[in-house]
């Protein structure tokens, strides 16, 4: 067997191994959105201090103008205000974009 036929069965076995992966790679790259929305909502005092309404938040640490939506952790709203938030502590509930923990860190 020639050079030429050698690089051209390489070629060949490593487009088709390539090709069969395509149809993996959704898997390994599933949307989290369908997952978000089988999380369950956070509840007032879930975690950190955590209430739905900032402005219902009598910690001290609380500021006016302070909520979920505007804070470095917030990954998006997945629907009707609910949305993921990158805290480890909130990581298997959805929380409120009006939302407030006492990790809320302003958006840079």
């Amino acid at each position: 067997m020639n050079e030429h036929n050698r690089s051209r069965r390489v070629f060949l076995r490593t487009a088709a191994l390539g090709l069969a992966a395509v149809p993996l790679a959704r898997f390994a790259t599933h949307s989290s959105r369908a997952q978000a929305q089988d999380l369950p909502k956070a509840e007032d005092g879930h975690a950190l201090d955590y209430v739905n309404d900032a402005s219902e938040s009598e910690h001290e640490k609380y500021e006016s103008g302070q909520n979920c939506e505007s804070c470095v952790f917030w990954a998006g709203e997945e629907s009707n205000g609910w949305g993921k938030c990158r805290h480890p502590e909130f990581a298997d509930v959805l929380v409120n974009a009006k939302g407030w923990c006492n990790t809320y860190t302003p958006k840079g």
